[in-house]
């Protein structure tokens, strides 16, 4: 399976902060670690879209009894 373009963050010359995959912008924060919670939660949307096989997740058994 190809990899994807990493997410990236970038400082905007006002100061803004933006997350993009590419040239494409995808979120943005007034703060750097503001955009690192973006970027996490972007790149934690994405793997949900793949299989758990795909993802190396196994699903755990629940407890009986």
């Amino acid at each position: 399976m190809p990899q994807a373009e990493q997410l990236t963050i970038k400082q905007t010359p006002t100061g803004y902060w933006s997350v993009q995959r590419g040239a494409t912008h995808l979120a943005g924060a007034a703060t750097r670690k503001g955009a690192e919670a973006e970027r996490e939660l972007l790149r934690r949307i994405s793997n949900r879209d793949q299989p758990r096989s795909e993802r190396g997740e196994r699903r755990e058994p629940v407890p009986t009894g």
